[in-house]
């Protein structure tokens, strides 16, 4: 069976979940970057470069502190590449494995970062997820808690997309609005 593969990426809090729940909803299996990473952040090899590199103040009870961490690299790009010089070789390793494992008609991968690593390439669907920064910013501080300043660094800390994507859903509005513009892709995509 030749499975097919279905990227989705956007910026934070453009509303890329929300999109991979539409997928999810249809049986579709849907990995996740974003946990693959948090499960990454547990290893012991991962937990003991993390120190090294940053120091054992990003640790709480032996465990990466995700908050602390994530403070840390968002107000520092130089310390971002390197959080993810770490975490991403193994990150994307993992999802290879899992789009390999499974024997789904469609696999859909959920990643901020699918055009830094190259696996756009491997996508016969790459759907780019967006909304305006306003927008985005008051998403960050409901659901993350950040502060207004907060919500702008993670948004800027973010490179811009490629436009080099087969649809681009502009997320600004209400559930429905975006229900049925996946309901449009889907068509596309399933056709």
């Amino acid at each position: 069976m030749n499975k097919k593969i279905i990227g989705i990426t956007g910026g934070i809090a453009s509303g890329k979940s929300t999109v991979a729940d539409f997928f999810r909803k249809k049986q579709v299996p849907v990995i996740v970057a974003d946990t693959i990473g948090h499960k990454i952040l547990e290893r012991k090899n991962i937990i003991q470069k993390l120190v090294q590199a940053f120091g054992d103040e990003i640790l709480n009870d032996g465990a990466i502190d995700r908050k602390v961490l994530g403070k840390m690299v968002f107000e520092d790009k130089k310390k971002l590449r390197i959080l993810n010089a770490i975490v991403h070789p193994e990150l994307i390793t993992e999802i290879f494995e899992q789009i390999e494992q499974s024997d789904a008609k469609f696999v859909v991968i959920d990643a901020a970062l699918l055009f830094q690593w190259n696996m756009n390439e491997l996508c016969d669907y790459v759907i780019l997820v967006d909304a305006r920064e306003e927008v985005r910013a008051v998403r960050l501080q409901k659901c993350k808690g950040l502060s207004c300043q907060e919500a702008y660094e993670r948004i800027h800390a973010q490179e811009p997309f490629s436009q080099d994507v087969n649809f681009v859903i502009e997320n600004n509005g209400t559930m429905d609005q975006l229900q049925k513009k996946m309901n449009f892709v889907w068509e596309q995509i399933t056709q």
